[in-house]
């Protein structure tokens, strides 16, 4: 006796940029999708990124009825932790696909520029191999603070380099001398070193700080010695163009 297989439909995971924090940078399709999407997953930690992102969407998306799903991922450098975190979140998302339902998953910025939803993805595909994975594009916070500055980021053959702030030894002054346009990323804990490497380089009057790029307390500082001993925000960068 034949007996028809089973066919079990999975839902999607997307994983969805919402832009550095101003609603209307959102893109069409990312509406959409978070408009349909009957769960929306938020990674969750210390930091205010989670909260961020969905303060984005919600005056984007009716967020009525729809289940908020929480994926604690947290900001240690553990890697036990991290690993045990990263498989806990990528069971509870499997465990909605399997019923069928449809996952957004939203990121402050791209999701896959520095962003905690690209560790999901190998651990989601290995539970669920013949899963659909499909990623919205955001803008990112180096476009937002370009925009904010009015500064091109690259023009001609320019040569850019983004990197964080917190680049080991001497690695980060031979990059900033290497590059025509040098996007530091993550310099709210370290800006002292960052201001002692400009003065050296004679690049201070040629960087820019930026800010929460598209929020309301957005802040553009092009005299870098404003900055000193001042406590930063985590959603900070320096552009410095040659």
């Amino acid at each position: 006796m034949n007996h028809a297989s089973r066919i079990t439909h999975h839902g999607i995971l997307y994983g969805i940029g919402v832009g550095p924090g101003d609603p209307e940078l959102l893109t069409l399709k990312a509406v959409r999708v978070l408009s349909g999407a009957k769960v929306i997953a938020i990674p969750k930690s210390k930091g205010d990124a989670d909260s961020m992102a969905l303060s984005v969407i919600e005056k984007a998306v009716d967020l009525k009825d729809k289940e908020i799903l929480e994926l604690l991922l947290p900001m240690t450098k553990d890697k036990g932790i991290l690993a045990k975190a990263r498989k806990d979140a990528a069971f509870l998302v499997c465990e909605r696909l399997k019923q069928g339902q449809d996952i957004a998953c939203i990121t402050i910025g791209d999701p896959l520029f520095y962003s905690t939803f690209s560790y999901l993805i190998p651990l989601v595909a290995d539970l669920l191999p013949d899963i659909a994975i499909k990623i919205i594009p955001g803008v990112s916070s180096i476009n937002a603070a370009a925009g904010s500055a009015l500064l091109p980021i690259a023009e001609a053959d320019e040569r850019v380099a983004v990197i964080p702030a917190t680049y080991e030894g001497d690695g980060l002054k031979e990059m900033i001398k290497n590059f025509d346009t040098v996007i530091l990323m993550k310099v709210n804990k370290v800006m002292e070193k960052v201001l002692k490497i400009l003065e050296e380089l004679h690049l201070k009057n040629r960087a820019v700080f930026v800010s929460r790029a598209g929020w309301e307390d957005e802040m553009v500082i092009k005299n870098l010695d404003e900055l000193q001993g001042k406590e930063l925000d985590y959603f900070s960068l320096v552009i410095i163009k040659k």
